[in-house]
């Protein structure tokens, strides 16, 4: 995309349910929901979420990144998001521990800003960098732990 060109996002896709089956020992496991996705990836791990979420971003280009990201191999040959993994039969009977919504509204500073939203509890709470989320994240599924 070339700069000053500006590209329609719809609105649904502009935040993602992230839906959570499990969480041992801080390993947290479920699915990502987003129009974009054809079906909802599972993710095994934390860094599998992140992953995910950051190709979703990088494919809407929404919110752009403030700066380029880095890597220790080509950037044009490093895949963000992997192969989507379709979830465990098991998890369809499953329900999950607990839904969130995440809205990413800006990409600064190589990370994220935006908000959290735990959709069982009806409670939000903004971030201002990855670290910030996970820890958003820990503190509503310790009870699960």
């Amino acid at each position: 995309m070339t700069q000053g060109q500006s590209r329609f996002v719809p609105y649904e896709m502009k935040r993602s349910l992230i839906r959570v089956y499990s969480y041992r020992n801080k390993e947290i496991r479920g699915t990502l929901q987003n129009p974009y996705f054809e079906e909802e990836p599972y993710f095994d791990n934390l860094t599998q979420l992140l992953i995910r979420m950051e190709g979703l971003l990088d494919a809407l280009d929404f919110p752009q990144r403030s700066m380029e990201g880095r890597a220790f191999d080509q950037p044009e040959q490093r895949v963000a998001t992997g192969a989507p993994r379709p979830a465990p039969e098991a998890l369809g009977e499953q329900k999950p521990l607990a839904t969130f919504q995440l809205s990413v509204l800006f990409r600064q500073n190589a990370s994220w800003q935006g908000s959290l939203t735990w959709l069982e509890r009806a409670e939000e709470a903004r971030f201002r960098s990855v670290l910030e989320l996970v820890g958003l994240l820990d503190s509503a599924l310790a009870a699960w732990e």
